[in-house]
């Protein structure tokens, strides 16, 4: 039994912690901060997606009502919002976004520190989170449920009201930032609530029934907004449209184990360093099943070890069993939603759960290995030693398996980062990356004549008035988000298969009729049959306002073709094309 510690030790315990809490999210930072994930000023085409749209809001246009919002209205209000305080250009953008990551890791950590009760567990845990790096644009994926799961916990502990209003607030935020978000924490929310304790059926109903309410309430502003834009049954239909088709781009293929020597004619593994011919070839090969795998499986693990301990192997953590249920049932759902093509890109979104439930395992190996008795309902029973040694085991193989399988990302990084050189490298290429991260001029980070989409960017910069419009139908958000344009007909990129119903055409040109669009940027080719099959409404429209400019090879893997209004008087001739100018 533990000594009971004094206020001053419990003090100085606080104040350790709070300190441990602010390194680790100092070293996150400046972890992440010092490997821009994309060649755009710093960031990737999937983060302008987001970013175009709240940068659309900076122009006084709101979702829904102005342009189509596929259930992000927080998430584009909130990159907004960073521009006013933090400046123009996509570093503010990369300073909060890698706040926001480290913040989550400092959460996970003091989450990780709730199940384990141990300092070294809940870093061990807050790394493996940091470690399977989410991506920039997607620190709700990690934020939410880092700030939600301890939420749920608490009221677990003690369901008041005021406990009960935090998690709706809470759930309410998630689904702002983005549906599914909310949908997941109001999923374990429910969880929690069924497994409430000393409650009777009909009290947790009544639970229920208040949460649900008080969600509803605090949504209600936004309900009757989208009420007054085009209805909330229709904004729905459409965020769960654009869904499921966004995630039918990228199915789902089930990794497989990779045992044998690498052959010749593989391409060459990236990032080559000195382990490349070593045995971490294979932990380079085999970095997807692992971790998709393990992430799989930590939800029932977490639960199947459970049962062997009547106080979720924490007797001074009260509930801890119900706690760990409900991790891994959200642990589960989030695998399911998450994770599906490209998966190296996507561990990261539910590194949360994943970290904790490690956490847990760790801590429940632990107790059973060195203490070798767990408590249960009868009272203490002693663990056989083959039960240590498996216990043991386990905790080597996920834990040592994990570190071998991500030790060259990590590695890698640190390179990058300059944390590998000398004591004070990170420090210059922090300094150097801030001063580097710049979007506008054009000229600071890029060439007219560079390969890609900033081709476009520097061409409406020059030929294209501040206040006019451009209507993309590829997927380039970071076109106009550079070039400083406002996008056209309430689409930052209508893609063939997203929005085809004859409402959403018809929609597109009401708002296509009141706008200022001297340029199209259009698939070129054969691809443009697919624009005109999904859209022939819109197809129609434009070919009767706009002439086709032709169709240029950019460097991207598609031509694209330029539209130019009829109606806009041509001033000149862009030199790298011989694009028509317009202003």
């Amino acid at each position: 039994m533990s000594p009971r510690l004094t206020v001053s030790d419990r003090r100085w315990q606080a104040l350790g912690l709070v300190a441990v809490g602010l390194a680790l999210f100092a070293w996150s930072y400046v972890y992440r901060y010092n490997d821009p994930e994309g060649t755009l000023a710093g960031l990737t085409d999937d983060h302008y997606f987001y970013l175009v749209r709240g940068w659309q809001m900076l122009l006084g246009e709101l979702p829904d009502r102005d342009f189509v919002d596929p259930g992000a209205p927080l998430t584009f209000a909130v990159q907004a919002l960073v521009q006013v305080v933090l400046g123009r250009g996509a570093w503010s953008e990369m300073a909060f976004t890698v706040g926001a990551l480290s913040l989550a890791s400092t959460l996970t950590f003091v989450a990780a520190r709730m199940v384990t009760g141990s300092t070294v567990m809940a870093l061990l845990a807050a790394l493996i989170q940091i470690t399977l790096h989410p991506r920039y644009y997607n620190y709700p994926k990690v934020l939410v449920y880092a700030a939600a799961i301890p939420l749920i916990w608490r009221f677990i502990d003690r369901p008041t009201a005021g406990r009960r209003l935090a998690l709706a607030a809470a759930t309410a935020v998630a689904l702002l930032l983005r549906h599914d978000h909310g949908a997941f924490v109001g999923f374990a929310s429910f969880v929690a609530i069924a497994l409430l304790p000393d409650q009777s059926v009909r009290a947790r109903l009544r639970q229920a029934a208040f949460y649900t309410l008080a969600v509803v309430l605090l949504l209600s502003p936004y309900l009757v907004f989208l009420q007054m834009h085009g209805g909330v049954v229709t904004h729905v239909v459409t965020a769960q449209s654009w869904a499921q088709r966004d995630r039918a781009r990228a199915p789902l293929v089930l990794p497989y184990f990779a045992s044998e020597p690498r052959p010749e004619d593989d391409p060459p593994i990236e990032d080559p360093d000195w382990w490349q011919d070593g045995v971490f070839t294979q932990a380079i090969r085999n970095y997807e099943p692992w971790l998709f795998w393990l992430a799989v499986a930590l939800p029932f693990l977490t639960a199947g070890l459970l049962p062997l301990s009547a106080n979720g192997f924490r007797a001074d953590w009260p509930h801890a069993r119900r706690k760990m249920l409900v991790l891994a049932a959200l642990g589960a759902v989030l695998v399911a939603g998450f994770l599906r093509g490209r998966l190296s890109s996507r561990f990261g979104d539910v590194s949360v759960t994943v970290a904790l439930s490690c956490a847990f395992m760790l801590r429940a190996c632990w107790t059973m290995a060195r203490d070798g008795v767990v408590t249960r309902r009868e009272g203490p029973v002693r663990v056989p030693m083959a039960g240590r040694a498996v216990a043991a085991l386990l905790a080597v193989v996920v834990l040592g398996g994990t570190w071998f399988i991500t030790f060259p990302s990590v590695w890698n990084r640190l390179d990058l980062d300059a944390m590998t050189e000398r004591p004070l490298g990170w420090y210059d290429r922090f300094n150097t990356i801030t001063s580097r991260i710049q979007t506008w001029p054009l000229e600071t980070w890029a060439r007219r004549d560079d390969p890609g989409a900033v081709q476009l960017a520097f061409y409406l910069r020059d030929c294209t008035a501040p206040d006019a419009r451009v209507f993309v139908s590829l997927y380039l958000p970071q076109v106009p988000a550079l070039a400083q344009r406002p996008f056209a007909g309430g689409h930052g990129d209508l893609r063939p298969s997203f929005f085809t119903s004859v409402a959403d055409q018809k929609l597109a040109i009401e708002r296509l009729e009141t706008q200022h669009v001297p340029v199209a940027v259009m698939p070129g080719g054969k691809d443009y049959e697919g624009f005109r099959k999904d859209f022939p409404r819109i197809d129609a429209y434009l070919a009767t306002r706009y002439r086709i400019v032709g169709d240029f090879d950019i460097g991207l893997d598609e031509p694209v073709r330029l539209l130019a209004h009829r109606g806009v008087v041509q001033t000149g001739e862009y030199p790298l094309h011989q694009w028509p100018c317009f202003r």
